[in-house]
Order: C-alpha cells, then structure tokens, then sequence
C-alpha cells in the first residue's frame, strides 16, 4: 500500500489531479486529506470523488433535524459519509456497498476517522433480495449484473430501509437506479424520501431509462433539477456534440418535495400521457410483433414453476411447444388436441365443450393455456377436462382477465369470456374441489395498460411485471389436481 501526501492541508484540485495522474490505477494506498484520513483504492476515482463531493458538494443538502437520517446508496469508500459526517456529525447513516473488498476499506475510513452512527450493509440495491452476479472494477464503478460476474454478492430492497422517513437519500448504484426506485414506489414507500441525488448512468450499451425515473418522479411528487457534471466526468453530453455513436455519459437528478412535512399530494392533471394518448394501440397482436407477450411472461413462469407436473401422458390444446419446452425426460406420451379437422400437429380432433370420443382418465397433465374463453360452453369443457385426467392427473391452465379481443379466434369460433379468479373457483371447484385447486392472479394497472397496448415483455421492468394488485387480474393461472378415488 502506498502512502500520499500532499503539501497543504485544503489542496487545490490541481494538486489532487497531478497526485492522481502519477498514481497507478488501481493500486490502494492511503491519503492525508483535507484533516481526513483516507484509505483509498484507486487514486483516479478518489480525485473524482473528493472533487464532486467536497469541493462541488454535490451531496449537500439542507435540515432542520439534528440526526438527519441518510441513506447512502453505492457508498463505494465512504467519501460521501464522511462529507455529511462533517456537516451533521450526530446523522444516522445507512450505507449500502456490495463489493466486500471495497467494504473493508469504508469500515476502516470510517475507523480511523472516528465516525459513529453509520451502519454498513454489504449488499447491492438492487429491484429484488437475494444474490447477483457482480462485476467489480477495482475502483468506484464495480455494478451489479444480470449476466455474467466475477463473482456474487448480496442484493437488497430498499424499501426495507424505508420504513420510517429518510431526510436525504444518494442513489449511484451503476445503473440500478430506476428499478430500486421502481421497488420503492410499488412497497409504498417512496413517500418516505424527502429528498434525494439519483445519478443517472446513461451507458452506451443499455435502455435509455431517464425518461422513466423522471417520469417516476413526478408522479409520486417530486420537484427535480439535472445536472450532467463537468466536461472531464461526463463528456459525452458536452458540445459539439456528435451522433457517429452512442457514449456513455451521467447526470445527477437532485429530487425534492415542495411540501415542508414530506406529504405526496399529487397535483391535478399531472399525468404525463406521452405514447399512451392514442385510440389506436401501439400492437394489435397482443406484443408478439415487438418481442414476448406481456400475458406470456406471466403463463411461461407458471409453466416453468410447474415443470414437476408435466410428465406421464400428457395433452396440450392446439400445440406441443410448452410440453417440449417445460416437460423434459417425464413425458411418456404427447398428445396435441385442435378443433379444426387437418390441422398439422393435431393428433386428437374433437371439441373441448364436447368429446364423448375422447376416453375417461386418458392423461396424466393437460396444459390449457388461453383456450377456455374461446368456447362458449366453457362449463361443458372444464367438466371434459376433469373427466378425460386420470386420477391424480393434474391440469395446467389459463385464462384471460384483461385482454383485448383476439380477432383471430373472433372470426373463426369466437372470443366469448374473460374471468376474474372468483368466477373462475366457481367454475372449477365443483369438479376439482376446493383442497386440489390453486388459482393465482398475475398483473396490475402497470402490466395491463402495457399489455392493453401490445407493448412486449421487453419494455417492461420486472418490477413492474411482478408486483400483484387484487383489482387488476391480467391473466389467471389454475393448477387443478383431479382426486383419487378414496383418497
């Protein structure tokens, strides 16, 4: 480890640039500091820290509580801590850092310069709790991944730091931003935060998401101004300007309540329509043009949950592709039942609604997905599929809440019915019973005006996708276990 120093107690930036520039990268050492002690581990970052964070205070924020409450989100070696440790010593801090080597050098920053009332967790902020892969990069800009890592870390929700108000809230997660802030909101808790710094990492090889955090923004209350840095942080924002490629470039969005007690009052004829006011929708087929199903999401996960389940002779409507892609080894037989006489991949013919022709306990799983609403005697083919499973058999089904019409189906047999799940219990369980029957409701207003308007899979966060409101039933999912005699 290396040890600096420089020659006045307040350098100027000029002195801590050159003190970087001869530093190698990536190398760790420790630092005399404006009366700071500062282990660091790698120079460069530390130069840009200490300069957008104590000479520019971009972290800097107003309070009339004596221990502001703090959450520090991404607080690499604690340079931020410190900074707000100076201006409100008694602050009660919460600092989220994922990367364990860069967590031993904040605990002992934090140490060595006698700072109490700040608490570290090493985990990630990331849309959901558990592990994801990581990429570390020796300095400041180590991020959580989707794909591949060196290694795993810990992630958590912020929300459950949430659960009393926060004065000031720092977001520079490498590019989690909006999908903890989209975590936040859907807990409910985003009317905790008073006022927070978000910066916005604008990577050349990834969505454009700022329109998203701004709009999250407004919506739930805030005031906000951007700043995107200077030319030597974020140059790619900087003219002349130039289109040959996209550059990563950063902005710091500062968010603040109007309201002095921290309320959300959400003003009238705030909504901010943008692509969504139109009569026309964006997709009339269902998002399949523009990449997976929003409905499909949600059926797919159910399938993939219940992959247990698809084994023995198994029966699926109008196509082979979920027993062929969720089935595996378990399958013994596949069969393909359609309506329309010839068709390609049918080897059974027949009418759900009514087919003596098909026999009693023929199948071990039948997968249903999107058919009942499509037959007007729908009690007439739920009352088939519980006859025509063997004892023990299990049916995978689904069906629509909120759809548009599927015109495909409409001019050739019909499109007669969308269910809530309580209609759809009434329907099943005089078969089924109510023991061997799990209905579940997937969706909320989010996923089903996107759905609504073709919009796919893909431009929609999971967040978004995942959370589940009661008043909202996208699709149902109903797995149905036919009883054993006796049993």
């Amino acid at each position: 480890m290396s040890v600096g120093h420089l020659t006045h107690e307040q350098p100027s930036l000029v002195e801590l640039r050159e003190f970087a520039r001869g530093s190698p990268r990536n190398t760790p050492g420790v630092l005399s500091l404006d009366g700071l002690t500062v282990h660091y581990t790698d120079a460069a970052s530390l130069y840009v820290e200490y300069k957008d964070i104590f000479q520019q205070q971009i972290y800097r924020f107003q309070s009339s509580a004596q221990r502001p409450r703090i959450i520090d989100g991404g607080a690499c070696i604690g340079m931020a801590t410190l900074f707000w440790k100076r201006q409100y010593p008694d602050a009660e801090i919460t600092a989220f850092e994922p990367d364990p080597a860069i967590c031993r050098v904040f605990c002992k920053n934090m140490d060595v310069n006698g700072m109490g009332g700040v608490r570290l967790v090493e985990a990630g902020l990331s849309a959901e709790a558990g592990e994801q892969a990581f990429m570390p990069d020796g300095a400041d800009g180590g991020r959580v991944t989707h794909g591949c890592g060196e290694h795993s870390v810990k992630t958590t929700v912020l929300s459950e730091h949430l659960r009393k108000p926060a004065d000031f809230v720092k977001l520079n997660i490498e590019g989690q931003e909006l999908p903890v802030l989209l975590e936040v909101e859907a807990a409910g808790q985003i009317e905790h935060i008073r006022e927070m710094v978000i910066e916005y990492h604008g990577w050349a090889d990834a969505p454009q998401y700022l329109g998203d955090i701004l709009a999250l923004l407004d919506r739930n209350g805030f005031r906000y101004t951007l700043h995107d840095f200077d030319r030597e942080d974020s140059p790619a924002s900087k003219p002349p300007f130039r289109a040959d490629r996209p550059r990563d470039w950063y902005c710091l969005i500062h968010a603040f309540r109007v309201e002095s007690d921290g309320a959300v009052r959400p003003r009238v004829q705030s909504v901010v329509w943008g692509d969504l006011r139109r009569a026309e929708p964006i997709s009339r087929k269902f998002g399949l043009d523009r990449g997976q199903p929003i409905d499909r999401y949600y059926i797919e996960r159910f399938l993939d949950s219940s992959r247990d389940d698809i084994r023995g002779r198994v029966l699926e409507i109008a196509d082979d592709c979920y027993t062929r892609r969720f089935g595996g080894a378990g399958v013994l037989k596949s069969d393909v039942l359609h309506f329309e006489p010839g068709h390609a991949k049918a080897t059974i013919i027949a009418d759900l609604a009514h087919a003596p022709e098909i026999p009693d306990c023929s199948f071990d799983c039948i997968i249903c997905t999107q058919t009942l609403h499509v037959l007007f005697g729908i009690k007439e083919a739920i009352a088939t599929l519980y006859r025509i499973l063997a004892p023990g058999g299990i049916l995978l089904a689904t069906i629509p809440g909120i759809s548009q019409i599927s015109r495909y189906d409409m001019d050739r047999w019909g499109d007669y019915w969308r269910l809530t799940s309580l209609a759809a219990r009434r329907l099943f369980e005089p078969h089924f019973g109510a023991v061997e029957l799990r209905i579940d409701a997937h969706g909320n207003v989010a996923a089903s005006v996107g759905f609504l308007h073709g919009l796919a899979t893909e431009e929609v966060t999971t967040p978004e996708l995942d959370r589940r409101d009661p008043d909202y039933e996208l699709v149902l999912t109903i797995r149905a276990v036919k009883r054993v005699a006796g049993a």
